[in-house]
């Protein structure tokens, strides 16, 4: 399974998690309106493909907020030696939490435990309750550039469905505001599993543009640099704040 999927799109405008939080009493919509991923050697090929992956996050405190995704659209499709196969449907649901715990002089700290359920359809969802927790921080330099960092531990379902393997992961972002309501950033993704498979590495950068202060558009491409990887993955991103 394409693993920015599985573990995935957990989206602020970049894979990278924000620390901050949503204010009590509001709401925050961040959707993937696409995902395209493909991964080609020889006569295999893999191609993923996902539709509005939508996360709904709604403020509980000034420092807690409560966020579930949902996977509406996703599909995965192997070509190998004349063969195909091809699964469609809904992808698996997660709930999620965030606490801010540090806030100071521009810095932010949180963690983030999350637990998803194996609501997708045979084929695409993991078929198992599946769950981590993520430790996101961002800090503001001079000039106008942010970074963001998280690192995360998940336990996901191994290959022979017979137990868990424990994930291990790390992102990193740095972005800056240009004019007339865009900005620019540039982000790399790591993961690596203790089931033996290669690790997982992305590199990328978007664009993203502010319609209105509650209205963002997000577009990104990632190149994989791993052999874990797929080579290709770009994504179109929509938030609203309201």
């Amino acid at each position: 399974m394409l693993l920015i999927f599985a573990t995935g799109a957990r989206l602020g405008a970049q894979f990278t998690e924000s620390p901050h939080t949503v204010a009590p009493g509001r709401f925050l919509l961040e959707m993937d309106a696409i995902t395209l991923s493909v991964k080609k050697e020889d006569d295999f090929k893999y191609t993923a493909l996902g539709i509005a992956t939508a996360t709904v996050t709604t403020g509980l405190t000034s420092s807690l907020d409560l966020q579930v995704l949902a996977q509406l659209y996703l599909s995965q499709e192997i070509e190998t030696a004349g063969f195909t196969d091809r699964h469609t449907g809904v992808g698996d649901m997660e709930v999620r939490a965030k606490w801010k715990f540090y806030d100071e002089g521009g810095t932010a700290v949180a963690v983030l435990p999350f637990i998803k359920f194996p609501t997708g359809s045979d084929g695409v969802g993991s078929g198992a309750v599946e769950g981590g927790v993520i430790l996101p921080w961002s800090t503001q330099f001079p000039g106008g550039f942010k970074f963001t960092a998280q690192a995360e531990v998940d336990m996901l379902r191994n290959d022979a469905d017979d137990g868990y393997d424990t994930n291990w992961g790390a992102a990193a972002c740095a972005s800056h505001p240009l004019v007339g309501g865009f900005g620019i950033y540039g982000e790399t993704v790591i993961y690596k599993s203790t089931g033996g498979e290669p690790y997982t590495g992305y590199l990328g950068g978007g664009v993203t543009y502010a319609m209105s202060e509650h209205a963002i558009w997000d577009y990104a491409l990632y190149k994989g640099f791993s052999d874990g990887a797929n080579d290709w993955t770009t994504t179109l991103r929509f938030n609203f704040s309201f």
